[in-house]
């Protein structure tokens, strides 16, 4: 908190463009943290059933992957590369790259994580398919080999 009005304090001073865009940085920030907190592991009940933990399983899987492929596309295109920065502007695109991608509290990260326990979440609905009798290789025909990762 005490970095983001150090920050924004620098950013009122610069004003225009460069102010607005932090505003919002800090802004889809909260909006992420809210997002977060209500996904998976937030204490929500998750039920499947015979009939639909396969297409359960193939739907989450489904998601995690294009989650996952958007961040890795969009990693490179949100750091901020600056070729002959000025101190406020340095501290500007440092402050943007830690919450966006670099940090270990970044959006990038936060995303990862969530990536991840999609990917918990659906080795549990594949070891449940399993209990429901289903065979190994129709798992498989519908979620890919175990451990693979697209």
């Amino acid at each position: 908190m005490e970095q983001e009005s150090g920050l924004l304090g620098a950013v009122a001073a610069v004003g225009g463009t460069i102010g607005k865009a932090v505003g919002d940085m800090f802004a889809a920030e909260k909006r992420l943290g809210a997002t977060m907190a209500a996904g998976p592991g937030s204490g929500q009940k998750f039920e499947v059933t015979e009939e639909t933990v396969l297409q359960a399983a193939r739907i989450i899987n489904d998601q995690r992957v294009a989650l996952r492929e958007a961040l890795e596309g969009a990693v490179t295109d949100l750091t901020v590369n600056l070729n002959n920065p000025d101190e406020v502007n340095a501290d500007i695109a440092a402050a943007w790259n830690s919450r966006l991608v670099d940090g270990d509290d970044s959006y990038a990260a936060r995303i990862e994580q969530y990536t991840l326990s999609l990917g918990g979440l659906v080795k549990q609905l594949r070891g449940a398919a399993i209990q429901y009798k289903f065979t190994e290789e129709e798992v498989t025909a519908a979620l890919g080999a175990a451990g693979a990762s697209k």
